[in-house]
């Protein structure tokens, strides 16, 4: 946990989503006409690749884009989440999180990160709960 100012800020894990493919190299660009035929494996790869390089506006554009197509992936929904908390949207991040455990009711990091954004939004006694379940997760 570090400082920042007087707050208290604490990591949040970010996972990578599992693909058999090589790596995308070239810029994806949302703007063009060719973005619906994007796939969902260079969306998911362009986020990641972003969010990695620390361009968090990028992969959140990214993440929300592949969100918007209809796809599902526990990993984006959660990575999702940990940009939207930490750009202070914590409702926002409430739901992409809760969509991640959704996904997969055994997500113990989605379980935590729920918890330290239920405390922040003031919900104490379901952000226990979150905490305890990813406790038993683990």
């Amino acid at each position: 946990m570090r400082k920042h100012g007087k707050e208290k800020i604490t990591p949040i894990k970010t996972f990578p989503v599992p693909f058999n493919s090589k790596e995308i190299k070239e810029n994806l660009s949302l703007k063009s006409n060719n973005h619906l035929k994007t796939s969902k494996e260079k969306i998911i790869n362009q986020a990641l690749k972003l969010h990695s390089q620390g361009k968090i506006l990028g992969a959140a554009k990214y993440y929300q884009y592949f969100i918007n197509q209809g796809f599902k992936d526990q990993i984006v929904f959660f990575n999702y989440g940990v940009i939207l908390n930490s750009l202070g949207k914590l409702k926002e991040a409430e739901l992409a999180t809760r969509k991640a455990i959704e996904l997969n009711p055994n997500f113990r990091d989605a379980h935590c990160n729920l918890g330290m954004i239920l405390r922040d939004l003031g919900n104490l006694k379901e952000a226990e709960l979150s905490t305890r379940k990813a406790i038993k997760l683990n």
